[in-house]
Protein backbone atom coordinates (compact mmCIF):
# COMPACT_ATOMS: atom_id res chain seq x y z
CA UNK A 1 0.00 0.00 0.00
CA UNK A 2 1.28 3.31 -0.78
CA UNK A 3 1.48 6.47 1.22
CA UNK A 4 -1.60 8.36 -0.22
CA UNK A 5 -3.45 5.29 -0.06
CA UNK A 6 -3.14 5.01 3.49
CA UNK A 7 -3.73 8.76 3.56
CA UNK A 8 -6.76 8.87 1.63
CA UNK A 9 -8.43 6.32 3.80
CA UNK A 10 -7.33 7.99 7.20
CA UNK A 11 -8.73 11.45 5.23
CA UNK A 12 -12.35 9.55 4.77
CA UNK A 13 -12.33 8.11 8.17
CA UNK A 14 -11.29 11.57 9.77
CA UNK A 15 -13.97 13.60 7.77
CA UNK A 16 -16.54 10.88 8.87
CA UNK A 17 -16.14 11.38 12.51
CA UNK A 18 -15.63 15.21 12.85
CA UNK A 19 -18.89 15.47 10.47
CA UNK A 20 -20.67 12.86 12.76
CA UNK A 21 -19.88 14.80 15.89
CA UNK A 22 -20.96 18.54 13.76
CA UNK A 23 -23.97 16.41 13.29
CA UNK A 24 -24.94 15.26 16.41
CA UNK A 25 -24.45 18.21 18.03
CA UNK A 26 -26.40 20.31 15.86
CA UNK A 27 -29.25 17.33 16.49
CA UNK A 28 -29.18 17.36 19.73
CA UNK A 29 -29.57 21.25 19.96
CA UNK A 30 -32.20 21.09 17.64
CA UNK A 31 -34.58 17.89 19.42
CA UNK A 32 -33.83 19.27 23.22
CA UNK A 33 -34.94 23.28 22.25
CA UNK A 34 -37.64 21.33 20.44
CA UNK A 35 -38.89 20.03 23.45
CA UNK A 36 -38.55 23.18 25.34
CA UNK A 37 -40.30 25.61 22.45
CA UNK A 38 -43.17 23.23 22.74
CA UNK A 39 -43.74 24.16 26.30
CA UNK A 40 -44.78 27.31 25.56
CA UNK A 41 -48.80 27.10 25.34
CA UNK A 42 -50.08 27.05 21.56
CA UNK A 43 -47.06 26.05 20.16
CA UNK A 44 -46.40 23.16 17.86
CA UNK A 45 -43.82 21.03 15.74
CA UNK A 46 -44.05 22.48 12.01
CA UNK A 47 -41.97 18.86 10.91
CA UNK A 48 -45.23 16.80 9.57
CA UNK A 49 -42.68 14.18 10.03
CA UNK A 50 -42.71 13.53 13.69
CA UNK A 51 -45.81 14.33 14.74
CA UNK A 52 -48.98 12.42 15.11
CA UNK A 53 -51.95 14.30 15.47
CA UNK A 54 -50.47 17.28 16.76
CA UNK A 55 -48.38 15.01 19.23
CA UNK A 56 -44.45 15.40 18.68
CA UNK A 57 -43.28 11.92 18.61
CA UNK A 58 -39.32 12.41 20.36
CA UNK A 59 -38.29 9.04 19.32
CA UNK A 60 -39.68 9.12 15.62
CA UNK A 61 -37.49 12.00 15.41
CA UNK A 62 -34.13 10.88 17.11
CA UNK A 63 -34.96 7.35 14.39
CA UNK A 64 -34.92 10.38 11.53
CA UNK A 65 -31.93 11.64 12.79
CA UNK A 66 -30.36 8.58 12.62
CA UNK A 67 -31.22 7.49 9.32
CA UNK A 68 -30.32 11.24 8.19
CA UNK A 69 -27.03 11.48 9.45
CA UNK A 70 -26.09 8.27 8.34
CA UNK A 71 -27.34 9.68 4.67
CA UNK A 72 -25.34 12.84 5.32
CA UNK A 73 -21.79 10.64 6.28
CA UNK A 74 -22.20 8.85 3.21
CA UNK A 75 -22.34 12.17 1.72
CA UNK A 76 -19.23 13.35 3.10
CA UNK A 77 -17.71 10.07 2.53
CA UNK A 78 -18.29 10.42 -1.34
CA UNK A 79 -17.20 13.86 -1.43
CA UNK A 80 -13.92 13.02 0.32
CA UNK A 81 -13.21 9.60 -1.59
CA UNK A 82 -14.26 11.37 -5.06
CA UNK A 83 -12.37 15.17 -4.49
CA UNK A 84 -9.66 14.77 -7.08
CA UNK A 85 -12.46 13.89 -9.32
CA UNK A 86 -14.02 17.64 -9.16
CA UNK A 87 -12.93 19.64 -11.81
CA UNK A 88 -11.55 23.35 -11.42
CA UNK A 89 -13.61 25.68 -12.42
CA UNK A 90 -16.45 24.42 -10.04
CA UNK A 91 -13.68 24.79 -6.97
CA UNK A 92 -13.39 28.52 -8.44
CA UNK A 93 -16.85 29.24 -8.49
CA UNK A 94 -18.73 26.82 -5.75
CA UNK A 95 -22.22 28.47 -6.04
CA UNK A 96 -22.35 28.61 -9.73
CA UNK A 97 -21.74 24.67 -10.02
CA UNK A 98 -25.57 24.76 -8.09
CA UNK A 99 -27.09 25.85 -11.81
CA UNK A 100 -25.97 22.75 -13.25
CA UNK A 101 -28.71 19.84 -12.57
CA UNK A 102 -28.43 16.03 -12.75
CA UNK A 103 -29.64 13.30 -11.44
CA UNK A 104 -27.34 10.66 -10.72
CA UNK A 105 -24.18 12.30 -8.89
CA UNK A 106 -21.79 9.00 -10.09
CA UNK A 107 -22.05 9.31 -13.97
CA UNK A 108 -19.44 11.07 -15.74
CA UNK A 109 -20.97 14.24 -16.48
CA UNK A 110 -22.11 15.17 -13.07
CA UNK A 111 -18.98 13.72 -10.96
CA UNK A 112 -17.11 16.76 -12.24
CA UNK A 113 -19.40 18.92 -9.40
CA UNK A 114 -21.33 16.13 -7.98
CA UNK A 115 -18.51 16.07 -4.61
CA UNK A 116 -19.03 19.30 -3.82
CA UNK A 117 -22.64 19.59 -3.86
CA UNK A 118 -22.44 16.45 -1.90
CA UNK A 119 -20.48 17.78 1.20
CA UNK A 120 -22.33 21.60 0.44
CA UNK A 121 -25.82 19.66 1.16
CA UNK A 122 -24.08 17.51 4.22
CA UNK A 123 -22.67 20.90 5.65
CA UNK A 124 -25.82 22.68 5.03
CA UNK A 125 -28.04 20.35 7.26
CA UNK A 126 -25.91 20.47 10.29
CA UNK A 127 -26.84 24.44 9.80
CA UNK A 128 -29.87 24.00 9.02
CA UNK A 129 -30.31 21.86 12.58
CA UNK A 130 -28.85 24.86 14.06
CA UNK A 131 -31.28 27.28 12.48
CA UNK A 132 -33.89 24.96 13.77
CA UNK A 133 -32.53 25.83 17.10
CA UNK A 134 -32.39 29.03 17.07
CA UNK A 135 -36.02 28.77 15.82
CA UNK A 136 -37.08 26.87 18.57
CA UNK A 137 -35.21 29.32 21.15
CA UNK A 138 -37.56 32.35 19.46
CA UNK A 139 -40.30 30.25 20.13
CA UNK A 140 -39.86 29.43 24.15
CA UNK A 141 -38.01 33.16 24.57
CA UNK A 142 -41.07 35.28 22.49
CA UNK A 143 -43.64 32.80 20.92
CA UNK A 144 -42.54 34.09 17.41
CA UNK A 145 -41.53 31.26 14.85
CA UNK A 146 -39.37 33.06 11.25
CA UNK A 147 -39.07 29.53 10.03
CA UNK A 148 -42.34 27.99 11.91
CA UNK A 149 -44.51 31.22 10.89
CA UNK A 150 -44.06 30.58 7.09
CA UNK A 151 -44.68 26.73 7.00
CA UNK A 152 -47.88 27.11 9.07
CA UNK A 153 -49.26 29.95 6.96
CA UNK A 154 -48.81 27.83 3.58
CA UNK A 155 -50.17 24.66 5.59
CA UNK A 156 -53.25 26.63 6.31
CA UNK A 157 -53.24 27.34 2.66
CA UNK A 158 -52.53 23.94 1.63
CA UNK A 159 -51.55 21.14 3.21
CA UNK A 160 -49.13 20.11 6.70
CA UNK A 161 -47.09 18.48 4.21
CA UNK A 162 -46.86 20.84 1.40
CA UNK A 163 -46.33 23.82 3.63
CA UNK A 164 -42.97 22.23 5.41
CA UNK A 165 -41.87 21.03 2.45
CA UNK A 166 -42.73 24.88 0.65
CA UNK A 167 -40.21 25.92 3.42
CA UNK A 168 -37.23 23.56 4.25
CA UNK A 169 -36.64 22.62 0.95
CA UNK A 170 -35.93 26.10 -0.58
CA UNK A 171 -34.19 27.09 2.61
CA UNK A 172 -31.78 23.75 2.63
CA UNK A 173 -30.83 24.58 -1.32
CA UNK A 174 -29.88 28.06 -0.33
CA UNK A 175 -27.73 27.28 2.44
CA UNK A 176 -26.32 24.47 0.49
CA UNK A 177 -25.09 27.05 -1.84
CA UNK A 178 -24.08 29.64 0.49
CA UNK A 179 -22.17 27.48 2.29
CA UNK A 180 -20.49 25.51 -0.81
CA UNK A 181 -17.24 27.93 -0.71
CA UNK A 182 -16.43 26.59 2.60
CA UNK A 183 -17.14 22.69 0.96
CA UNK A 184 -14.86 23.88 -1.97
CA UNK A 185 -12.16 24.95 0.20
CA UNK A 186 -12.41 21.75 2.27
CA UNK A 187 -12.42 19.25 -1.42
CA UNK A 188 -8.83 22.04 -2.57
CA UNK A 189 -7.16 20.65 1.00
CA UNK A 190 -7.91 16.62 0.76
CA UNK A 191 -7.01 16.94 -2.97
CA UNK A 192 -3.45 18.15 -1.87
CA UNK A 193 -2.33 15.45 0.43
CA UNK A 194 1.09 16.13 2.89
CA UNK A 195 4.27 15.19 0.56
Amino acid sequence: MTFSFLFAKKQVMVAAIIYLAAYLIASFLDLSTTALALQRSAAHEGNVFVTDAQTYMSARAWIITAGAGLTMVGCVVFAVSNAGRVEDAWLRRPMRSFAVFYVNPWAPAAIGKSPLHMLSFAIAFVAMRLLAAANNVLIHVYGFAPIGGPIEWIARRSSPVFGFAAVIVPLFYVLAIAVSPLAARMIVAWRNPPA
